[in-house]
């Protein structure tokens, strides 16, 4: 499927979609290992993942020339392989001190989840509590539950917990301070 200007959109709070236009794209991944990378990727924690980190999480050891070329032969260039051919574009930028997805043709729930609690901190702390509430209740609307539910790998497991205490903490907790608790 070939969609040169439309934007892919990732649900990943509460379940894992992937659309285009609002219609679901069925995908069928090379491998779980190559969905766990791209899932990894989306992670709204770290816009950046160092060669380290990244090979630490999809092979179990430190960065080294040849757990890299492991990393891109075995995993990297499939998923760029597989974005290309589905959705025509390949939003993998890879680096020499890391890699990372580049978001302008991609949006992803949970990151415009995170900085929208961000922000509402922000006016937080500038004494402007009702714009704080205000996205902290946009904030709420878009959190459909756990961070992609039923995918496995560490820097998943890692950005769900994040996630997870994030909501808890200013959403719920916030929310029971001001009478408008929403329980999950």
């Amino acid at each position: 499927m070939h969609l040169p200007d439309s934007i892919l959109e990732i649900k990943t709070l509460g379940s894992f979609i992937l659309s285009v236009n609002g219609k679901p794209v069925a995908t069928a991944w090379p491998s779980e290992e190559i969905k766990v990378l791209f899932c990894s990727l989306l992670s709204p924690l770290d816009l950046y993942f160092s060669w380290d980190r990244v090979c630490r999480s999809m092979l179990g050891v430190p960065a080294t020339k040849n757990c890299r070329v492991q990393l891109d032969e075995g995993f990297i260039r499939p998923l760029e392989r597989f974005m290309t051919g589905t959705f025509g574009f390949n939003p993998v930028i890879k680096g020499p001190e890391g890699i990372r997805i580049d978001h302008q043709r991609i949006h992803v729930d949970a990151q415009t989840f995170q900085s929208t609690i961000v922000e509402g901190l922000r006016l937080m702390s500038v004494g402007d509590r009702d714009a704080a509430r205000e996205k902290f209740s946009a904030a709420d609307s878009l959190y459909a539950g756990i961070y992609l539910p039923g995918v496995t790998g560490k820097i998943i497991a890692n950005t769900r917990n994040e996630l997870e205490s994030l909501y808890r903490t200013v959403i719920v907790e916030a929310g029971r301070s001001h009478g408008k608790g929403h329980s999950s």
